[in-house]
């Protein structure tokens, strides 16, 4: 596998999704852009973003919408507001993802972000917001890319992902965007979106983070995620999560713990400087609690490349029953 940077407009555009909310958990982080374009929109989109976020229950809209759209081939040049509005086209490429979903489910949602999204790419882009990415961004974000590329390049990742023997070894590539922090965003294939604000260290550990996503076949550990999730101190780190975590689910909970640890591990291991356990501390609000475990588990229990992951995650949850 290698570790390559990427540059996308789409993406970035649909990065800033979460700024035109008008969080501050995310206006904070984006002042300049905000400020220069959100009093540009009309009430009308304003109240639309507001209502969506309201509907999803959070400001993070951009992995969702973000995700859909990578499943697209050749989605860096197309135009954006066109694939988009392409609901059969998506949902045809979703379903050859690993992503699973409940088509009812997924048609509102589409639906949803389609109605709201594509008259806000429709005003930021008659009032010349390319040109302004273009202008004011693309020169930090190439940057930033030739900074780390040879640096990427250098990482042996195969050899640290090799007990790991089901992850896609496929080629990352990772887009750097100038509207994503404070996330790392998982697109379909082994591909991520990252910050140009970000260290290497954070870069890496984000690309190692977001290839482990799904970590295992949820159907055949469901059972255990249930009994792990019926930890009081599990239930209770979820109940206190900040809705800008956007872990709604005890599974999706539970898979953003697993993956966290598996993300740290394997930076870790590659080199970079990072402090585990201050990091699971501090990172999400310190909501991932299974994570230091689970990375005290990969630490003193060596995963070998022949045991199925659900088998090594079974057998993890079982060492945290015997612990108490």
């Amino acid at each position: 596998m290698k570790l390559k940077t990427g540059i996308s407009y789409n993406m970035d555009m649909l990065c800033l999704l979460n700024t035109l909310t008008a969080d501050s958990y995310y206006t904070d982080r984006h002042k300049e852009v905000f400020d220069a374009w959100y009093p540009q929109l009309s009430e009308e989109i304003k109240t639309k973003m507001r209502e969506l976020a309201d509907k999803q229950e959070n400001s993070m809209l951009s992995p969702t919408v973000t995700l859909f759209v990578s499943s697209l081939d050749d989605f860096n040049n197309r135009n954006l507001a066109e694939m988009l509005g392409s609901f059969d086209e998506i949902e045809k490429s979703m379903n050859k993802t690993p992503y699973a979903f409940d088509k009812e489910e997924f048609e509102e949602q589409f639906s949803r972000f389609k109605h709201t999204i594509i008259p806000l790419i429709s005003e930021l882009e008659e009032k010349g917001f390319r040109q302004y990415w273009e202008q004011n961004w693309l020169p930090k974000i190439r940057e930033k890319c030739a900074e780390i590329n040879d640096r990427l390049a250098a990482f042996n990742i195969d050899e640290a992902l090799q007990p790991f023997g089901d992850i896609d070894n496929s080629d990352c590539t990772i887009y750097l965007c100038a509207f994503t922090d404070p996330l790392g965003i998982k697109l379909c294939g082994n591909n991520l979106l990252t910050d140009i604000r970000y260290s290497l260290d954070i870069i890496l550990s984000n690309a190692t983070h977001e290839m482990f996503h799904p970590p295992y076949n949820r159907e055949q550990v469901r059972d255990h995620i249930t009994a792990l999730f019926d930890n009081p101190w599990v239930k209770e780190a979820f109940d206190n999560q900040s809705p800008n975590s956007g872990y709604g689910t005890a599974e999706g909970f539970i898979e953003e713990n697993i993956v966290e640890a598996l993300g740290i591990y394997l930076a870790v291991k590659l080199g970079a400087d990072i402090e585990p356990y201050e990091y699971f501390k501090n990172h999400d609000g310190g909501s991932h609690v299974v994570s230091p475990h689970f990375y005290k588990y990969l630490c003193e229990n060596k995963k070998e490349r022949s045991q199925p992951f659900e088998s090594y995650f079974i057998e993890f949850i079982a060492s945290l029953n015997q612990r108490g």
